[in-house]
């Protein structure tokens, strides 16, 4: 998305509101699992600071996933708030990490896929009822087991515990 600054560029004190809404290539793949799918809507105002220009609204994407614990797909909406100083191009050097603008343009894509992954969750679930399903037998998991009747693994850092328990249940057997 490419918004056109030049009515707030050389007025200080000016201020431009936007409303664009657009694809943002980058967002189709965020660590390998989360895809934005349709377009991210940005609403927000850009003001003339000094010649500092100051970017404050709000972003709203829809984004695609799997359940943490079924495996499910489900999608979500995904709202952030940005608050960023933009400078020139020109006037930034190599070692700088701020978000620039070239002329009378100012390209949203980089600050918007920013904030949209920074505060993607880390953790997605398809409902408050759902259970982690066992990857062999496909039922869910409870604090019983899964009813699978295939044998489940152990975790080696706790095959000690469980030579522990056995023991004991074989003493008290005896």
């Amino acid at each position: 998305m490419i918004v056109d600054i030049s009515a707030v560029v050389k007025v200080a004190g000016a201020e431009l509101k936007i409303n664009e809404s657009g694809i943002i290539d980058d967002l189709s793949d965020i660590y390998g699992v989360i895809s934005v799918v349709g377009p991210v809507a940005v609403n927000g105002i850009i003001s003339n600071l000094d010649g500092v220009l100051h970017l404050e609204g709000d972003a709203v994407c829809t984004y695609s996933t799997r359940c943490d614990y079924c495996n499910r797909q489900i999608s979500r909406e995904l709202r952030v708030k940005i608050s960023e100083d933009l400078v020139e191009e020109q006037n930034v050097s190599d070692e700088e990490d701020q978000y620039t603008y070239s002329g009378n343009w100012l390209h949203l894509d980089k600050i918007l896929s920013d904030h949209i992954v920074l505060a993607m969750p880390m953790h997605h679930r398809c409902g408050d009822d759902c259970q982690i399903i066992c990857e062999k037998c496909g039922e869910p998991v409870t604090g019983n087991g899964c009813g699978c009747s295939m044998d489940q693994p152990i975790d080696p850092r706790l095959a000690a515990l469980k030579d522990l328990i056995d023991k004991k249940h074989t003493d008290t057997a005896e």
